[in-house]
């Protein structure tokens, strides 16, 4: 049973009293001492103790009201994290099946790089006298005595030792090293983990090393995600902002630009969180960051 029932319960006897010891004086029972009977004197302490126990009722229910509701921001907020952990893998992993794809093919060009070159370069048009086991020989050791052969019909032979040891620069397919990735998904990791200093810290080694990298908006993103599980408002503020102030070109932007106005409603600076979620809506309002941003500031009822 319920606690208002027990109220209830316990309120409809006193009522019925109430109404037969007050029913001559239309109101209330008061006064003290003998001008009350036991029953009236009863009575008025039953009022008061149901007084009483409706206000530690209604004090209970709002301290109860604003646990669960923080308790259901919470939920959200980490709901959402876990939504753009899930979003963020699914696209890791298609361009990393890109990657490798490239990197396939890279390799296969790399070997088949040097048949190629003795295929088709200049030689059998500037020795047309050599015989077909030249093919096969490294450099041509024997040139025919045609005076005929330019003095420079010796760069092609030079020049294919040079491409064939040239540094091959070795990128994941999208622009970023193989380091920077490397080091940008151990953090990661570690924050799908739930370790948020470890991952801070690794992002952090990250955009030091690779300031302007492929991956640095995405680290500053997830370091502004784990500040605010984290309750740390300003640093997560700070990490968000940044995206926007230093890569004002990347695809996090209208995200970022979601976060720094939700962020700046968790400093209780209202005016500026909805006018940063009015931005998102005006700058970006096909994107899914606009529609987050209406429904914040125009929340269903």
């Amino acid at each position: 049973m319920s606690t208002r029932r027990l109220i209830a319960a316990f309120v409809a006897p006193a009522a019925l009293l109430a109404g037969c010891a007050s029913s001559d004086f239309g109101g209330n029972i008061s006064g003290s001492g003998d001008a009350l009977s036991p029953e009236e004197r009863r009575l008025q302490r039953t009022e008061t103790k149901v007084a009483e126990l409706s206000r530690r009722l209604d004090a209970v229910n709002l301290a109860g009201m604003d646990q669960e509701n923080q308790r259901l921001r919470d939920d959200i907020r980490q709901l959402r994290g876990e939504m753009e952990r899930m979003r963020y893998d699914a696209d890791q992993q298609q361009r990393r099946s890109a990657a490798t794809v490239a990197d396939l093919d890279r390799r296969l060009q790399r070997f088949e790089a040097p048949q190629g070159i003795i295929n088709t370069g200049s030689a059998p048009t500037t020795v047309p006298s050599a015989t077909p086991g030249t093919f096969t020989a490294p450099p041509p050791p024997v040139v025919p005595s045609s005076p005929a052969l330019p003095p420079t019909a010796a760069a092609p032979s030079t020049s294919v030792p040079a491409a064939a040891g040239a540094p091959v620069v070795i990128s994941s397919g999208n622009g970023a090293t193989v380091e920077e990735e490397t080091a940008y998904l151990a953090a990661f990791d570690e924050f799908k983990n739930g370790k948020y200093d470890n991952a801070i810290r690794g992002f952090k080694s990250m955009v030091a090393t690779y300031p302007q990298g492929t991956y640095a908006p995405n680290a500053y993103f997830w370091m502004g995600e784990m500040y605010t599980i984290k309750r740390d408002y300003k640093a997560a503020l700070t990490n968000f902002q940044t995206i926007l102030q230093r890569f004002p070109a990347s695809p996090k932007v209208p995200d970022a630009m979601l976060k720094v106005g939700l962020t700046q409603l968790e400093l209780k600076s209202d005016a500026e969180g909805r006018a940063t979620l009015q931005r998102v809506i005006s700058t970006y309002p096909n994107s899914n960051a606009a529609k987050l941003a209406a429904q914040r500031l125009n929340p269903p009822k």
